[in-house]
């Protein structure tokens, strides 16, 4: 299996290697703070990495970095060769599944997913959304509006999104939370399914005895830099 790798000597960024995520000495401040140190990172295209650290670590700051929402404020980043910089090239590439919100509550189950596939130029079709509903346990809810959904269902429609959006890179933050057993066994399967089919993961979590099972290299951010915290067994 391939691996994330931190070198500590970073050779230069590479258009041509296979790497879904390239950081170079990159460095993060936001306001007076510093959340990332001089950072550099590979991750191979199609590999799972589980994203460790205490809360406040600023595991959710990097996958936003990652997903061009963040700049670095010094250094170099590619994804998939292209430029951090280049958002509308990453953004292609990328799905950040956030901890919580990124659903409309006024829009039915159905109607996100729908409305999510027209924000990013696809044309939704009726069929491979209700796949993606009736995978997650939500196809009885397709027409309920979110804001009637449970915490868990909005994790589980937030988890369809992904599956429908098909990106090849996930950045997927603490998707085991507000779950119960049966939720989060779910969520293991469907991201268990996207590794098969060679989406690199990237998941920020509180619970890496489960992340690790789909993501089993492990890195630790703390203090604004990342160590890494080993390789679990191969899927």
């Amino acid at each position: 299996m391939t691996t994330a790798t931190l070198l500590s000597n970073p050779a230069p960024l590479n258009n041509a290697a296979p790497y879904a995520v390239q950081l170079r000495n990159g460095w993060l401040r936001l306001g007076q703070e510093v959340i990332l140190r001089g950072v550099t990172l590979d991750i191979a295209a199609g590999e799972g990495v589980t994203l460790l650290g205490h809360n406040g670590a600023g595991k959710t700051t990097l996958l936003r970095l990652l997903a061009s929402q963040l700049r670095l404020t010094r250094g170099e980043g590619r994804i998939y060769g292209y430029d951090l910089a280049d958002s509308r090239s990453v953004r292609e590439h990328i799905h950040l599944m956030p901890v919580e919100g990124g659903l409309y509550p006024d829009l039915s189950a159905q109607e996100n997913l729908e409305f999510a596939l027209q924000m990013h130029q696809q044309t939704p079709q009726k069929a491979d959304v209700l796949a993606a509903l009736r995978r997650v346990d939500l196809e009885a809810a397709s027409g309920r509006r979110v804001r009637f959904l449970s915490a868990g269902m909005r994790k589980r429609l937030n988890l369809a999104r992904v599956l429908l959006l098909a990106r090849p890179l996930n950045l997927i933050d603490e998707p085991f939370a507000n779950l119960d057993e049966a939720g989060r066994l779910l969520t293991l399967e469907v991201l268990q399914e996207l590794r098969g089919q060679g989406h690199t993961l990237v998941i920020a979590a509180h619970e890496p005895d489960l992340a690790r099972q789909v993501a089993p290299r492990a890195l630790r951010l703390a203090q604004g830099q990342l160590t890494d915290a080993g390789q679990q067994g191969a899927l």
